[in-house]
C-alpha cells in the first residue's frame, strides 16, 4: 500500500520579518548587510588564526583591558553573589541606585532608581526590549542614518522603520524640519545616536532641543542610545536629551559599560525612562532571560565612582583624540579618501566611494592587502564608506597600512564607469 504523501505546511515556519532577517544573513557575507561587521571579524580571526598579523578595526571596542577595581570587585563577589538568591528583573539594586545617583551627578537629572531604571544584557537588548514593549504592529519608528542598526529591533517588533537620511555635506545634522516632514499619525518613536555611530558627530544643544520639540508637538517617544557619552573631544561641550526636562516623561536613556568602561564581555547596559514604559520592558524581560547573574552586576559597581570614572575618561579621551589626530591627517593625505574629524566617540568614517567599489569590497580588499579588519559602511546604512574603531593600541600602524593599500587603488574616472577597481 503505497503511503500518502506528507501534507505540505500551510504556513510558513518562521515570522516575515525573521525570514526576512535570516535572508539578509545568508547574503552577508557579500553584501555586508545587515551586519558586515562581525563577517569581516570573523575573516580576520581565521587570517590570524593562520599566522597573518591582523590589526582589528572593524568592532567598535576601546580595549578589553577591564579596569582593575571592577576586576577585584567581581572575584570578591563571585562566590558569595553566586550562592545569593537571584537579581530582581530590574538588577540589583545597589547598580540601579548608583545608576541613579550618576544621572543626578552628572546632568542634574533626577531618576527613582526603584522604577525607572533596568539592566539589561547590554544596550542592544535594551533596545530590542523598548521596541517590544512600545510598538504595536505598524506603529512607526524614525531613524535618522547613518547610524546604529535601530531599525532591525523595530522590525523584529512589529513595527516600521522610517529612514531620515543625514547629509554629510551638513555634517550629518539633525534638523527638525527634515525629521518633521516624516512624522505621521502612526509615528511612536524617534531614535537618537549621541555622540554618533558611526560618524562621531556630537549633536548640538540646538539640535536636540528640536528633537525635544517635535516629540512634544507630535507626541512620540525619544530613544537616546548614549552608549558612548560623555566621550567626546576638543573640550566640546556633551548636553545629553536627559537635559531637557520638558521631554523626561517621553525619553528613554539608554547606555551600556562596554565601551567607555571596556566592559564588553559583561555584557551589561541599563535603560532609563518614565515608570511605565520601564515597567514594560521589564516584563519583556523578565518573561524572556528572567534577569541578569547578580554577580556581574555588582562587578560593575566601581566603575561608576565618580574620581574613577573621571579619571578613566580622561586619559582615555586624551588617547583617542591623539588617535583621531594623527588618522585623519594621514588618511586625508591619499588620494580618493575624505574623511572628517569626528567630535566624539572612538569611531572614524572615512569616505571611500571613489574607488568605484562597495564597502563590503573595500573591507575585504584591506583585510588582505594592508591586514586590517574595518567595518564595512553598509552596516550602518553608510554605503560608500567605511567604520574604522579607533580603540587598538596599534592604531598608528593601522592607519598607515589603510593608506598604503588605499593609494595601490584607482580612482573611479566617472560616474558612467561603476565597475569594481583594482590595484593598478
Amino acid at each position: 500500500m503505497q503511503k500518502k504523501a506528507k501534507k505540505s505546511k500551510s504556513h510558513p515556519a518562521l515570522a516575515s520579518q525573521v525570514q526576512l532577517l535570516l535572508d539578509q544573513y545568508s547574503r552577508m557575507e557579500e553584501t555586508g548587510e545587515p551586519f558586515g561587521t562581525v563577517v569581516i571579524a570573523e575573516m580576520g580571526q581565521k587570517m590570524a588564526d593562520q599566522g597573518r598579523d591582523v590589526i582589528f578595526c572593524a568592532e567598535s571596542i576601546l580595549s578589553t583591558q577591564v579596569p582593575q577595581p571592577v576586576l577585584d570587585e567581581t572575584e570578591r563577589t563571585f562566590r558569595d553573589a553566586a550562592t545569593k538568591p537571584e537579581a530582581p528583573f530590574l538588577g540589583v539594586l545597589e547598580l540601579r541606585q548608583a545608576i541613579a545617583r550618576r544621572f543626578a551627578r552628572l546632568y542634574d537629572c533626577p531618576v527613582n532608581w526603584e522604577d525607572e531604571v533596568i539592566v539589561t544584557s547590554g544596550s542592544m537588548q535594551a533596545e530590542y526590549y523598548l521596541m517590544a514593549a512600545l510598538l504595536n504592529p505598524g506603529d512607526e519608528v524614525i531613524v535618522p542614518t547613518p547610524t546604529f542598526f535601530f531599525d532591525v529591533p523595530v522590525r523584529l517588533a512589529r513595527g516600521k522603520p522610517v529612514f531620515a537620511k543625514l547629509k554629510s555635506r551638513d555634517n550629518y545634522a539633525h534638523d527638525k524640519r527634515e525629521f518633521e516632514k516624516l512624522v505621521t499619525k502612526k509615528t511612536k518613536l524617534l531614535t537618537v545616536c549621541n555622540p554618533q555611530n558611526p560618524t562621531g558627530r556630537v549633536l548640538t544643544e540646538d539640535e536636540l532641543a528640536g528633537i525635544a520639540e517635535l516629540a512634544i508637538k507630535h507626541d512620540f517617544y525619544i530613544m537616546h542610545d548614549q552608549v558612548y557619552e560623555r566621550m567626546v573631544f576638543d573640550g566640546r561641550p556633551y548636553v545629553p536629551m536627559c537635559r531637557f526636562r520638558e521631554v523626561r516623561d517621553r525619553l528613554i536613556s539608554i547606555s551600556s559599560f562596554s565601551k567607555i568602561f571596556n566592559m564588553i564581555n559583561y555584557r551589561l547596559g541599563f535603560a532609563a525612562g518614565p515608570r511605565e514604559v520601564i515597567g514594560g520592558i521589564e516584563m519583556v524581560h523578565a518573561f524572556s532571560s528572567m534577569g541578569l547573574p547578580s554577580l556581574l552586576q555588582r562587578g560593575a559597581l566601581p566603575a561608576l565612582g565618580e574620581e574613577f570614572e573621571d579619571r578613566h575618561l580622561e586619559e582615555t579621551i586624551l588617547r583617542l583624540q591623539k588617535a583621531r589626530d594623527y588618522a585623519v591627517e594621514r588618511l586625508n593625505s591619499v588620494e580618493g579618501i575624505k574623511v572628517s574629524k569626528p567630535e566624539g566617540t572612538n569611531l572614524l568614517l572615512p569616505d571611500i566611494s571613489s574607488f568605484g567599489m562597495s564597502s563590503m569590497e573595500f573591507c575585504k580588499y584591506l583585510l588582505e592587502e594592508a591586514g586590517v579588519a574595518c567595518a564595512p559602511g553598509i552596516a550602518y546604512h553608510a554605503e560608500g564608506h567605511v567604520r574604522i574603531s579607533l580603540g587598538t593600541d596599534r592604531i598608528d600602524e593601522a592607519i598607515d597600512r589603510i593608506a598604503k593599500a588605499a593609494s595601490k587603488l584607482k580612482i573611479k574616472e566617472s560616474k558612467k564607469n561603476p565597475l569594481r577597481k583594482i590595484p593598478a
